[in-house]
């Protein structure tokens, strides 16, 4: 069975690197992001630790999304989500 969380953190503009540190943090703890909902919710899914890198890039233009998307993917990355313009991947 797999046992999910949600909690609810906000973190400013300036402060991705922390967003990225912290969400490592959580996978090394058991806690994997599995997506995003309303801005500063997230759900966690149970797991084995792991040593996930999470980074985020900020869109405003989305006429080329897919495309824009389909870059990272191309180069191994996994789209989990976005939230208020920040993709997380």
């Amino acid at each position: 069975m797999n046992h999910t969380t949600t909690k609810f953190k906000w973190f400013w503009t300036w402060q991705d690197d922390k967003e990225e540190a912290g969400l490592g943090e959580m996978a090394r703890a058991d806690w994997h992001l599995k997506s995003l909902g309303l801005p500063g919710f997230y759900t966690f899914i149970a797991g084995e630790p792991r040593n996930d890198v999470y980074r985020l890039d900020f869109v405003m233009d989305r006429k080329d999304y897919q495309a824009y998307l389909r870059q990272f993917r191309d180069a191994g990355w996994e789209h989990v989500g976005e939230m208020g313009g920040w993709q997380y991947f």
